[in-house]
């Protein structure tokens, strides 16, 4: 295994949803949640998105607070983290405001989306395509890429599908839970970590390290344990 660290950085409700049953309905603000985000993503190299978040968003997260870049500068880091989207099927219209954002931009892929996709040479022209295999991204090569390019720190952001996938690649080093005071039910509304599930035999086992409660929010920082 690499000796990149990969750290998942979720909010979930109260009842345990990423995103409300319409993922384009207004979300509720929660700054003390933001700030704590940024602090994350401001220690990053890389970040990890899944498509369905970034057409969701329109846009990749980035770092405004000055004091967070002075950090990321001193440490010899770019102002921003590389944010690399994840997509076996490269469904990533061009004309997202993603791709003018001033960041450099990775996308993992599969060779076949390549093949099939009509956007192809136009996001060659916004983004670095890494074609990770044939029709299923094949984790150990990304890992392999990432540590030859000298990456170190990977937060992943989310979605759920691709939170399951690397739950499944076993490279989650640790967890970053915010606890939101709201609730959001609908059962088809997306989870922390979706995909096929686990049984509990063989269910990821984690330990809490950190707990810290500011107003009605809760952060709770898990390890995994391998």
């Amino acid at each position: 295994m690499s000796t990149i660290q990969t750290t998942v950085i979720l909010a979930m409700t109260a009842d345990g949803k990423i995103s409300p049953v319409d993922s384009k309905a207004p979300r509720n603000s929660f700054p003390l949640d933001h700030a704590h985000l940024e602090y994350q993503v401001s220690l990053a190299d890389l970040v990890l998105m899944g498509a369905g978040t970034v057409r969701n968003e329109g846009i990749a997260f980035t770092i405004e607070n000055p004091e967070h870049l002075a950090a990321r500068k001193f440490r010899g880091q770019s102002p921003q983290p590389i944010t690399c989207v994840v997509t076996a099927s490269l469904n990533l219209p061009p004309d997202m405001n993603f791709f003018s954002q001033d960041i450099e931009r990775w996308i993992f892929t599969t060779q076949s989306a390549l093949e099939r996709s009509s956007h192809t040479t136009r996001l060659h022209q916004l983004a670095e395509l890494i074609q990770l295999g044939d029709t299923d991204l094949d984790w150990d090569r990304a890992y392999d890429i990432m540590a030859q390019r000298g990456i170190r720190k990977v937060f992943a952001l989310g979605g759920g599908s691709l939170t399951a996938t690397l739950v499944e690649a076993g490279r989650i080093d640790d967890w970053w839970l915010t606890i939101l005071p709201v609730i959001y039910g609908g059962e088809s509304a997306p989870t922390p970590v979706d995909g096929k599930g686990f049984l509990p035999s063989a269910a990821p086992k984690l330990e809490l390290m950190e707990t810290r409660q500011v107003g009605s929010e809760l952060f709770l920082h898990y390890r995994t344990l391998k």
